[in-house]
């Protein structure tokens, strides 16, 4: 027997609705029969939009000229979908279009867009100094941190300088490579302060590789307790690299040093490895009291105040990379 409609669900019977065209489904919206008018409006609502995914469908097609010229001059009903095209594109665009379309940006764009770019300014592949005037008129106006990053990287040694008070503690290791700003040992990881001082031409008093390089060691082996624990002072992250910074920057008694500690160190059974090498370098320097993070600082006191000011935390690469991965300081060098 066949089932009457006031029998049947509102989705039933909204459904069965569809099979009308649009003409009838009008009728029916502008009828007076309420609830019926509520479900032809919610399919001529389902309608409409389809038709506007249909229509917008091939925009990505649009000449980027055209596109870009829309964005610029604001036009309207056009703006929107330009930001969109120019944001989604922009990676398959050639080097000019790309260079065209970051202008724009900061020339017109908003927050959103300012996001977008300094992403992309960090990196090494879409930097032109044509970007310097608009980067510092950006950064001037919205004071962004994005913004104050390329700044650091990319602007000149004197406007950096004669804004130190705001950007010294953006990007701290950058400032000082870029500037040569004297480093303070205490606000850098040591890995990071020696790479500093290697890039900007930096000179270590006396012993002070050998002292970095056992403070990264004491910190690892009081911080971490990895799976399978290193019983070799270059199985320690950091420490091959910072060997090859001291190589560099031609500290052969500092390097003699730590190997020479290495090699009294192996002969230590592994189970006492890690309490006997902290036991030798706090007797070798004299490091402040050692405090677990389960006590609210992370590393030995002696550091840990003016990294936590910063935060900053650089993390060198293994040897078989350049130098400093994402460090972005080698802009400077």
């Amino acid at each position: 027997m066949r089932m009457e409609q006031n029998e049947l669900t509102l989705f039933a019977r909204e459904a069965l609705m569809n099979a009308l065209d649009t003409a009838e489904l009008k009728k029916i919206f502008h009828g007076e029969d309420f609830e019926r008018a509520h479900l032809a409006g919610h399919i001529l609502k389902y309608r409409a939009a389809r038709r506007r995914k249909q229509a917008s469908s091939h925009r990505l097609n649009y000449p980027i000229e055209e596109v870009l010229d829309d964005y610029i001059n604001r036009r309207k009903g056009k703006l929107l979908e330009a930001k969109r095209q120019l944001r989604k594109r922009f990676d398959g665009l050639d080097h000019a279009m790309q260079t065209r379309v970051m202008l724009a940006f900061m020339e017109h764009g908003c927050a959103p867009e300012r996001d977008f770019i300094s992403e992309k300014l960090l990196g090494e592949d879409f930097w032109v100094d044509d970007f310097i005037p608009l980067v510092q008129q950006w950064w001037e106006a919205s004071r962004d941190f994005g913004m104050a990053r390329v700044v650091v990287k990319y602007c000149p040694r004197e406007y950096l300088m004669s804004h130190i008070d705001e950007l010294l503690f953006v990007d701290y290791a950058t400032f000082c490579i870029r500037t040569g700003f004297f480093p303070n040992s205490e606000r850098l990881t040591p890995w990071t302060y020696l790479y500093v001082l290697k890039t900007s031409g930096g000179q270590l008093g006396f012993r002070e590789g050998e002292r970095l390089v056992f403070k990264c060691i004491r910190q690892y082996l009081y911080e971490e307790t990895p799976d399978e624990p290193p019983y070799c002072i270059y199985g320690i992250p950091h420490v091959r690299q910072m060997m090859a910074y001291l190589g560099e920057m031609g500290m052969e008694e500092d390097i003699r040093a730590i190997d020479a500690f290495e090699l009294r160190m192996a002969k230590v059974a592994p189970p006492a490895w890690g309490p006997a090498v902290i036991k030798a370098i706090e007797e070798t320097f004299p490091f402040y009291p050692y405090v677990p993070k389960r006590f609210g600082l992370s590393r030995s006191q002696d550091d840990d105040a003016a990294d936590a000011d910063v935060g900053i935390d650089y993390v060198a690469e293994d040897l078989g990379g350049d130098s400093v991965e994402d460090l972005g300081a080698e802009v400077g060098a």
